[in-house]
């Protein structure tokens, strides 16, 4: 019975259980914006794994940065969804896997067959941060940007779409059951 005590200890994780955390106890895999130049505001969403039994579920922070009149910063709005509460959010998630990245630019290489380029001096920034591989190979960080009329633009606007009637100021739950999840439903 000690043997057992001692080998119990020695296996249990030196870390809390997943309910016990909260979602910041969880890094995101995945940070995409949309930054307009000069009419709106910013919004950065945040998308993480979120921990449960069942199938893979995921979470999203919204991040509106907020400047007072004075131009002052004040404390950002942050709201909140996840795909059990909201299941068409898996379909941005998803539809992320398919985003056309941007060429490499070299410089004294044309970009387009006639040699021109197109500049464009306002707009709205459009970005995206995710982990990222080749064939079965796990890499680092990817990093693009692009402004209007791209695929980054198209499937940012889009996931965006899919998620603004998702959002709630509630943090989701890790391990929320089925049941649980359908009586915390963000308005629709």
């Amino acid at each position: 019975m000690l043997l057992t005590a001692i080998a119990a200890a020695m296996l249990a994780p030196p870390y809390p259980a997943a309910q016990d955390l909260a979602i910041q106890d969880f890094e995101p895999f995945m940070t995409f914006s949309r930054s307009p130049s000069q009419v709106g505001e910013p919004e950065i969403v945040a998308i993480g794994v979120l921990r449960g039994e069942g199938r893979l579920q995921f979470w999203f922070r919204r991040t509106v940065p907020r400047r007072a009149e004075d131009g002052s910063e004040t404390p950002p709005e942050i709201s909140w969804t996840d795909t059990r509460r909201c299941p068409a959010a898996r379909d941005a998630v998803v539809a992320a896997t398919q985003i056309e990245p941007p060429a490499i630019h070299v410089p004294g290489i044309p970009v387009r067959p006639d040699g021109s380029v197109i500049l464009s001096m306002d707009g709205v920034r459009y970005a995206i941060r995710a982990s990222s591989h080749y064939d079965s190979y796990v890499g680092h960080d990817m990093v693009f940007e692009s402004n209007v009329n791209t695929p980054l633009a198209n499937w940012v606007e889009g996931s965006l779409a899919i998620l603004a009637p998702c959002w709630s100021a509630q943090e989701p739950l890790h391990n929320l059951s089925v049941g649980d999840a359908a009586d915390n439903l963000s308005p629709q």
